[in-house]
């Protein structure tokens, strides 16, 4: 086989996705199979929704162009755009369809709320990770030979109803679809080799897939990949991690090399194209998959393969895919001091979560410590059961719109909706006690309609997609004969997340400290310096800003309404009933709605401006945090992350000169530890000089590779909008002086 190719194979790899070229002969373009999708379900109406869409999925597959390429060990996917998926239009019909017969009323109160930026609510298809073990253990046709006996088993005990025959039939007929793509793949590569040894091996890697389960390296990178693609881009169901891949790899990588099958430099080469078939494809939010963890024994899962990926990732400097590490105790220094070395050096595409703390969030929540301890690290930063649990994420609070709603009654001022709440007239308030109870009324208001809309919607995720790739590799849903991403896991809960924590409690302590202790303006007039969007108080709004009652700060009297809110929170949500079987769980990820909220919200007491962005995660709005890194763990690590079992993020932000040579990489992982022992969960880094950021604002292409954090997930500096742009840089002067 070639090797030591990758070099003079990266322009090609770093290009499959974002500029790709198809044999014309080898099928049809996206949009014309796209064109085609419902023409050919409607050939299929009456017919159960898994049938038709395992016939739809089977189309793409017969008739979807593909590419099996000498500058690569992987094949090409013409159906590779997320915005532009060929199955999507049935997906779309299907969800109007739902919304039309059974969710009229609830959607027009989701939609008047999410237009009014109360909350930001949608159906969630994106957050399932796969038995990664099931399909490595089993392969393509080991799953379907699974699927064929647990479906003569219910047919044994007289349980197969027209749902549960509709559910079996469709995943066999993705499944079977799966291997003739196979087919195709090998046919192309075997007939377009002439000779080339590596399109040989490619073939011979597919063959083995087409009839049995992966055996080395190779193969298990390519059944990971092959799924991915299949799962993602054509059954439309987002897989949102590729798995504990050192754990669950280690073993092929000891035999390839104890057999002499691979090098070590030969694996490289392997990860690394596997790695940039994420870097190609380049979806914004960044592809995760994770490594370590703990043994039963107590001992690290890193290994000598841990290292390797690394040290793979680091040379190919791509912001996607993204890596978390589990953290406990165990976890070799040296693997760490590795960890954070890349990230002081620009690697930002790495977050550390903390077995121990995620062990205290899910067992708050009656998880068992052995399900935390294997528990799957996926999207962002969240963690689920591995193989028996899937979250979905159905929401986001704005927790800023409950000033606006406090200061207006109720009414929204930018689309004039007017809502209802047992929360007191603005004229009614005449204590902060007053006022904070307002706001708890008012947040209590909008997690209550994020939780009556998703109990609405949530029950009919499997009418409008079913998730027959998923469901294939879950034995809970298998046994069943219900769609895993509904309700056939044994854990199926539903994560309520929030955005603008940080910036809740600032506005807070702005109105306490303002109106009620120092008496310098009452509410009513505060209302209207904020309905004029702080016109002509410049001052006043610049002293606001300036006030050290600011969250992030190690600030007892701050921390302390920070604290009540998290739990006020916790207990909305916590452990209530959702409408698949589960229940929900509050989250501190705010995703991009940091700033897509922000545009929907007008001025806050806290000194922002309407439109702008506003905290995010748990952290404290963007150059709040002025008393530097210890100050900020302090006060994120004040609120129990046990209230939060969806996830616990902190962002930090340092500057370059504390962290350099020996005595930075100590104070690094120091920082890493006093969090994740105060029990804090997920942590990530941005590494910036406010003068290089403000230079690579001013001359983006002498900095093209600058990476930055946005929030679980990097994107290149100089692809940030301006206004994204100068919030980090406000953040990396207040960090230098």
């Amino acid at each position: 086989m070639p090797y030591a190719a990758f070099e003079k194979d990266k322009e090609y790899l770093f290009g499959k996705f974002r500029n790709p070229v198809f044999d014309p002969s080898t099928g049809l373009d996206n949009e014309t199979v796209r064109n085609h999708i419902l023409p050919l379900a409607e050939t299929m109406k009456g017919l159960p929704h898994p049938v038709i869409k395992g016939r739809l999925f089977e189309y793409i597959c017969r008739n979807i162009r593909i590419d099996v390429n000498p500058h690569d060990w992987f094949p090409g996917f013409a159906c590779f755009d997320r915005n532009r998926r060929p199955i999507t239009p049935i997906i779309e019909q299907w969800d109007h369809e739902v919304n039309e017969m059974y969710l009229r009323e609830s959607n027009e109160i989701q939609n008047a709320r999410n237009d009014a930026g109360l909350h930001s609510m949608w159906k969630d298809f994106d957050h399932s990770v796969p038995d990664w073990d099931s399909i490595l253990t089993l392969g393509f046709p080991g799953l379907l030979r699974r699927l064929e006996q647990y479906r003569t088993r219910r047919e044994r005990r007289g349980g197969m109803t027209e749902d549960a025959k509709a559910y079996f039939d469709g995943i066999a007929i993705t499944l079977n679809a799966v291997l003739e793509m196979l087919d195709r793949f090998i046919r192309y590569a075997e007939e377009h080799a002439n000779g080339n040894p590596r399109m040989l091996a490619e073939a011979e890697c597919l063959k083995q897939l087409r009839t049995g389960e992966p055996r080395n390296t190779y193969e298990v990178l390519q059944i990971i990949y092959l799924h991915f693609m299949f799962c993602e881009h054509i059954d439309r169901m987002q897989v949102r991690s590729l798995g504990n891949l050192d754990r669950m790899i280690y073993s092929y990588y000891q035999r390839d090399l104890e057999e002499g099958r691979f090098t070590e430099e030969q694996i490289r080469e392997f990860f690394a194209c596997f790695l940039m078939q994420w870097a190609s494809i380049n979806n914004y939010w960044g592809h995760p998959f994770y490594l370590g963890g703990t043994k039963a024994d107590g001992s690290t899962e890193i290994n000598d393969l841990s290292f390797l990926i690394l040290d793979v990732f680091d040379k190919l400097a791509i912001p996607s895919p993204k890596i978390q590490i589990k953290v406990a105790r165990n976890t070799p220094k040296e693997f760490l001091d590795k960890a954070l070395d890349m990230i002081r050096r620009g690697h930002n595409s790495i977050v550390f979560v903390s077995e121990e703390s995620i062990r205290r969030a899910m067992m708050s929540i009656g998880y068992s410590e052995e399900l935390a301890r294997t528990c799957d690290i996926r999207g962002c930063y969240e963690f689920v059961p591995r193989v028996l649990g899937n979250t979905t994420g159905i929401g986001h609070i704005n927790m800023l719109k409950p000033f606006e709603l406090i200061f207006n009654n109720g009414k929204d001022p930018k689309t004039g909706r007017v809502f209802q709440s047992k929360a007191p007239k603005l004229e009614e308030i005449r204590t902060f006690d007053d006022f904070y109870n307002a706001y708890l009324l008012w947040l209590d208001n909008i997690i209550e309609g994020i939780i009556s809309c998703s109990r609405a919607f949530e029950r009919h995720l499997h009418r409008i997609n079913p998730a027959q790739m998923y469901s294939a590799t879950i034995p809970s849903s298998l046994e069943t004969a219900r769609d895993a991403f509904s309700n056939g896991c044994v854990y199926n809960n539903s994560s309520i997340l929030n955005a603008g924590f940080g910036s809740a409690v600032d506005a807070l302590m702005a109105v306490k400290e303002f109106v009620f202790e120092k008496k310098e303006l009452s509410l009513k007039e505060f209302r209207d310096i904020l309905n004029r969007n702080w016109k002509g108080h410049e001052k006043l709004r610049l002293r606001i800003r300036r006030s050290e009652l600011k969250y992030g700060n190690g600030i007892d009297k701050v921390d302390f309404y920070a604290e009540m809110i998290a739990r006020f929170l916790g207990n909305k949500i916590n452990l209530r009933p959702n409408s698949r079987g589960g229940v929900y769980e509050a989250s501190g990820h705010s995703a991009r709605t940091f700033i897509t909220l922000g545009e929907r919200t007008g001025a806050t007491p806290d000194g922002r401006f309407a439109g702008d962005e506003m905290s995010k995660n748990l952290s404290p709005a963007m150059g709040m945090d002025t008393n530097g890194v210890t100050a900020l763990i302090r006060s994120v690590t004040r609120l129990d992350a046990a209230t939060f079992p969806g996830d616990f993020p902190l962002d930090v932000m340092m500057h370059p000169a504390t962290v350099q040579g020996k005595e930075g990489l100590d104070a690094m992982r120091g920082l890493l530890f006093t969090y994740l022992l105060n029990h804090g969960v997920a942590i990530h880094f941005n590494i910036f000089d406010a003068a290089v950021l403000e230079d690579a604002q001013k001359h983006p292409d002498r900095y093209t590779g600058l990476q930055i954090r946005v929030c679980g997930w990097n994107v290149r500096f100089t692809e940030l909008a301006k206004k994204e742009q100068d919030a980090y840089i406000e953040r990396a002067r207040n960090i230098a002086e």
